[in-house]
């Protein structure tokens, strides 16, 4: 199959090779398999990963990148609370959150990081954008990082942690009563504790 007849019948940005398979179902999949190699190559696609690929000449968020290599999947962690503006440092990675192992991807779109949280814990995000709420994402923060994490002012000081005035503490902690987890309710104490405080923004 020619490149642009594939490009005209591939509906999607973002596909799998078993996608590509249903379009040119007249490829052998050993023949499509090679063409599909030779279309990166040659620049018409990138590889997202294996099995996994998108028109060079398409316009695709990270968000649409993020749901395609790893789903389920939810915005959380630095990235959400650096969009937030809960911390100043802007991540290197985008942080995101599944029910299933822990995996980190490297791509032309950036570094996407998957944490493992339990499937109880897989709530609190919108659904169109990915993007957890802030409450959620401080909750994930907090459980994900609870072992290195200390219920110190000064700890949530030289965190950077900032405008915590956004925050509905109440909300945050029936989110962590969720989470099942002593050390969860302790840090987020803490860190209301510290936003109670006078701080910067």
């Amino acid at each position: 199959m020619l490149f642009k007849q594939f490009r005209k019948k591939m509906k999607k940005n973002i596909f799998s090779k078993e996608e590509a398979q249903i379009v040119a179902f007249d490829t052998s999949p050993s023949t499509l398999k090679l063409q599909l190699h030779q279309w990166v190559k040659a620049g018409e696609l990138i590889s997202l990963k294996r099995g996994l690929y998108v028109f060079s000449d398409s316009h695709v968020d990270k968000v649409e990148v993020a749901r395609r290599l790893y789903s389920p999947c939810y915005i959380s962690l630095e990235y959400a609370l650096n969009l937030y503006g809960l911390i100043p440092d802007v991540p290197f990675s985008l942080t995101l959150v599944t029910p299933k192992i822990t995996r980190k991807f490297n791509t032309p779109y950036g570094q996407f990081v998957y944490y493992k949280i339990k499937k109880e814990a897989f709530f609190g995000y919108d659904p169109q954008t990915l993007i957890a709420e802030k409450e959620k994402a401080l909750v994930d923060y907090l459980y994900l990082n609870g072992r290195r994490f200390v219920p110190q002012i000064d700890f949530w000081r030289e965190l950077r942690l900032q405008n915590l005035n956004d925050i509905d503490f109440d909300k945050a902690f029936d989110y962590a009563e969720k989470f099942n987890s002593p050390k969860l309710t302790i840090l987020l104490g803490s860190v209301k504790e510290y936003a109670s405080l006078d701080q910067p923004g």
